[in-house]
C-alpha cells in the first residue's frame, strides 16, 4: 500500500510548514489520476501516521484530478474518474490520460492564543 508511505511524506510536510505555536486544523492536497491512489486508503493511511503527532485530527481534504477520455473514433473529449470507458459513439476503447501531480495546496492553521 503505497498511500503509507504518501501519508507518511504529507504529514513531515505538513510539520515543516506549519507556523511555530499553530494549531494544525486541516491540509489539502491534489493528486493527479496517473496516481492510482485510493482515496480512502489514504485518508486511513493519514489517519495512522497523525496520531499522537502535533498534527492529531488534522483533516485531510483530498481533490482527486479526473482521467481526460479522448476518442479517436469521433475526436470528443470529457473528464472521467474512470480511465476506461465507452465513447457514446460506440467506441469501446477510448484513450485515457491523466496527470500525475501530487500538490500540497494548503494548510489550515489556528494561532495559538498568546494571553
Amino acid at each position: 500500500m503505497h498511500e503509507f508511505s504518501i501519508a507518511e511524506a504529507l504529514a513531515a510536510q505538513v510539520l515543516r510548514h506549519t507556523p511555530a505555536g499553530a494549531l494544525v486544523r486541516g491540509a489539502e492536497i491534489r493528486i493527479g489520476a496517473l496516481r492510482g491512489i485510493e482515496p480512502a486508503a489514504l485518508q486511513m493511511s493519514w489517519q495512522a501516521v497523525t496520531h499522537g503527532t502535533a498534527i492529531d485530527g488534522c483533516l485531510l481534504s483530498v481533490e482527486q484530478l479526473p482521467w481526460t477520455i479522448t476518442c479517436s473514433n469521433c475526436g470528443r473529449s470529457w473528464s472521467s474518474q474512470k480511465p476506461f470507458v465507452d465513447c457514446v459513439c460506440g467506441d469501446t476503447s477510448p484513450t485515457p490520460t491523466g496527470t500525475d501531480e501530487l500538490d500540497l495546496v494548503s494548510i489550515t492553521v489556528d494561532e495559538e492564543d498568546s494571553r
